[in-house]
């Protein structure tokens, strides 16, 4: 992944969530990151919400991303 200029979040939920839409992304060819503010949160004491992990991509990426994590909604 490049600088986080380029990089558009694209799903928001929770960890294990985020890890399967990853997993599932990475098997087409769109590599991802994920961003865990509650993990972060607690670690230094302030908290969060556990159910806002961002899953992120390439802005190139988006439109496909968004399409697959949609379909693997629908299947669920």
């Amino acid at each position: 992944m490049t600088d986080d200029t380029n990089i558009i979040c694209v799903f928001t939920g929770s960890l294990v969530d985020v890890k399967y839409y990853q997993e599932r992304l990475e098997e087409i060819g769109i590599s991802s990151m994920f961003r865990d503010d509650f993990r972060s949160g607690t670690i230094v004491g302030i908290g969060g919400v556990p159910d806002s992990v961002e899953l992120f991509v390439e802005i190139p990426d988006e439109e496909k991303a968004q399409k697959c994590i949609e379909n693997l909604q629908k299947e669920e």
